[in-house]
């Protein structure tokens, strides 16, 4: 059974790999998350997956999704060993990234998670203007465009390009009056659906926990009911 258990985790962190290196950084955390709670794994490669997780969830794109792994994520102790700990700890908490932090958490990444995208950011500065978009919508009602591209470190045209598509995905609500040059930002939960979202994290955590004390009888279970 532990040769089969052993074997089972080396093609989930291969499979974890493939999804990272064709850049879905989304499901490469939270497949990584997952193997890092592997009780047969040494506690080196344990980390060694935590810390992927950690480096896939910070430049996966801006949302509740990755807001809920990136909150599992900094739960867990081990995190806070990592030099790029404040970082991961900021992006959870919705707080500006600096760029200070930006800097030190860059040279952790591997070749692939530093390309460039067609709009010629790297993937990480992406991710960052979206998260810092993201921490700007709860603190802001509604922003001149001018001043938001002056807080993102970009152009004008830039920021209302990359604040469009996030309202367009609904990673964010809000609309853009172009008249005025505006950004207004609007809630994006109403009260049901944020009582879901507590008992969503709440379930999550449970299960969180089961895989680390149960694995076998959790990922039964969890195939089971298709989770």
């Amino acid at each position: 059974v532990s040769r089969q258990c052993s074997v089972s985790s080396g093609i989930n962190a291969e499979y974890g790999g493939a999804l990272d290196f064709r850049k879905k950084f989304m499901e490469a955390a939270k497949r990584y998350l997952e193997l890092s709670l592997e009780p047969l794994l040494s506690s080196t490669k344990q980390t060694e997956l935590l810390r992927n997780a950690v480096l896939c969830a910070i430049i996966a794109p801006a949302g509740l999704q990755r807001s809920r792994i990136l909150a599992s994520l900094c739960k867990d102790e081990r995190s806070q060993n990592f030099l790029f700990s404040a970082m991961l700890n900021n992006t959870q908490l919705g707080h500006l990234i600096t760029h200070d932090q930006v800097s030190l958490f860059e040279k952790e990444l591997e070749e692939h998670q530093l390309e460039k995208l067609p709009n010629e950011m790297s993937i990480l500065e992406a991710a960052v203007m979206e998260h810092n978009v993201l921490a700007i919508s709860h603190i802001y009602m509604s922003i001149r465009l001018e001043n938001l591209a002056y807080l993102l470190r970009v152009s004008q045209p830039q920021a209302e390009k990359v604040v469009g598509k996030m309202i367009a995905e609904q990673r964010i609500s809000g609309y853009i009056d172009q008249i005025d040059g505006v950004v207004f930002f609007e809630s994006m939960s109403q009260p049901w659906d944020e009582h879901i979202d507590v008992v969503c994290n709440k379930v999550n955590n449970v299960i969180d926990v089961l895989l680390h004390h149960e694995p076998a009888f959790t990922k039964e279970r969890l195939e089971a009911y298709k989770c």
